[in-house]
């Protein structure tokens, strides 16, 4: 079973203004995936952060009696993301009781990510030969 330390949650944004796409607990190979899916101009932006750096803690600092003390922490998911529900997702994973990558596919939050299809494979290869030869 892998690690939290092996995953990734990646954020990637339409320029439409609809809800970004989130993708928490990762592997490189889906986390690869959405990179070159962002490369092929579907998104307008991407944000790839590793699971680990994720479960930090934030403090936010609140004065009492006069006195700046650390306040209240919430996970560096929290503050990001703005939800606590990757919060549970992340423990569920290092319980074993969820993983969204079964099979070859990604499936969370009614998001499905499985292999690229031919065509796909093909636009991918070309894109890198042009990124390898200094064309795109």
């Amino acid at each position: 079973m892998d690690k939290i330390t092996d995953r990734y949650f990646v954020l990637l944004q339409k320029d439409d203004g609809s809800a970004p796409l989130r993708l928490p607990l990762t592997n490189k190979r889906f986390m690869y995936r959405t990179f070159i899916t962002y490369l092929m101009g579907d998104f307008s932006s991407i944000q790839i952060f590793k699971e680990e750096y994720m479960d930090k803690k934030v403090f936010k600092k609140e004065r009492k009696n006069g006195v700046l003390v650390r306040g209240n922490g919430v996970s560096m998911r929290e503050k990001v993301v703005g939800m606590d529900c990757y919060d549970k997702l992340a423990t569920q994973f290092r319980e074993g009781i969820y993983d969204p990558i079964e099979n070859g596919k990604y499936q969370a939050e009614g998001q499905c990510c499985s292999y690229f299809t031919d065509e796909q494979f093909e636009n991918t290869i070309e894109l890198l030969t042009l990124i390898h030869e200094g064309e795109y």
